[in-house]
């Protein structure tokens, strides 16, 4: 196990241990929330970081809306899921990356001290055909009157096999007031699992949508995105934000048959609805390439839409 991996995993068990008071509140159902993302509005067609979505269930004291002061309080059950595929996954070619499906479950626990919002994470990520997502997605496909490809047998086969990788993941975060309704929020992460990591970057609100609640990120457009429905106030939000990673290993694009970027990056903006009964947010990240054969980037678009009934 990477060392990384087990850091996290050993910081979200001492979080979650029991300390006093935190575990004396009852602990209600918050909700559900899901959050999507998808490569064929911009880019046209599937290829490279081609869809994913992430599903979470929030647990905590009831009534809560907030971060609270200590962990062990607020708990969040992440699955997401992801498919990978290469360039032209009909005919790959020979320098680009294999097809994978990932799919990763995770327990967080989500709190602040001191301005500083923090989440630790840890679970278990699963890969290759065990994961049956590229199956689904030519499912989908099936039915889309476009009659889009279907990934081919050959390149099932071909896809990142089956492993466990044991998963953690943390994040800091601080909001700095720069305005009327003008928010920075500045992060740095560590990522341990099927790809160990760290990343810095920082998201910028135009607007009170992000001022309250509990933000989640997206793992492959970097969104912050709201988990607890109802929590942001009416209105319209815009968001922007870039951030950079230094990959030390990938089980995605392994050794030595792929050599990976000196730094990822990725940039991105979207726009947050905030009405009574219906929020939609919807959004555009710019990847940048993640292995050096790859000859660009790609634009995948992200969006999430809650009702409250």
């Amino acid at each position: 196990m990477h060392k990384a991996a087990a850091l996290m995993i050993g910081m979200a068990l001492a979080l979650g241990a029991p300390a006093g008071p935190a575990w004396a509140q009852d602990v209600s159902f918050l909700g559900m929330t899901a959050f999507h993302d998808n490569d064929v509005l911009f880019d046209g067609d599937d290829r490279w970081q081609t869809g994913g979505a992430s599903i979470s269930w929030m647990f905590g004291p009831e009534g809560l809306a907030d971060l609270p002061g200590a962990p062990g309080e607020l708990w969040e059950i992440r699955v997401r899921g992801q498919v990978i595929s290469p360039d032209d996954f009909t005919a790959p070619a020979a320098w680009d990356r294999r097809a994978a499906s990932v799919l990763t479950t995770t327990l967080h626990t989500h709190f602040e001290t001191h301005g500083v919002e923090l989440s630790a994470g840890a679970g278990f990520a699963l890969t290759g055909p065990q994961v049956p997502l590229i199956r689904f997605q030519n499912v989908i496909h099936t039915l889309t009157p476009a009659n889009d490809p279907l990934v081919p047998g050959f390149v099932q086969a071909a896809q990142i096999p089956n492993a466990v990788y044991l998963t953690g993941i943390g994040e800091a975060a601080y909001r700095l007031r720069l305005g009327e309704g003008i928010t920075l929020r500045p992060f740095a992460e560590l990522q341990g699992g099927v790809e160990t990591l760290g990343r810095v970057g920082f998201d910028v609100f135009f607007g009170a949508g992000f001022d309250r609640g509990v933000l989640a990120r997206d793992g492959t457009t970097g969104f912050a995105y709201q988990t607890i429905e109802g929590t942001a106030p009416r209105g319209v939000t815009l968001t922007a934000g870039a951030d950079v990673a230094k990959v030390a290993s990938s089980a995605l694009l392994p050794a030595p048959a792929y050599s990976l970027t000196p730094w990822r990056l990725r940039a991105r903006a979207g726009l947050l609805y905030e009405g009574r009964r219906v929020s939609v947010f919807q959004g555009v990240s710019w990847l940048g390439p993640e292995f050096t054969a790859q000859p660009s980037g790609q634009v995948v678009t992200a969006f999430q839409v809650q009702y409250r009934f």
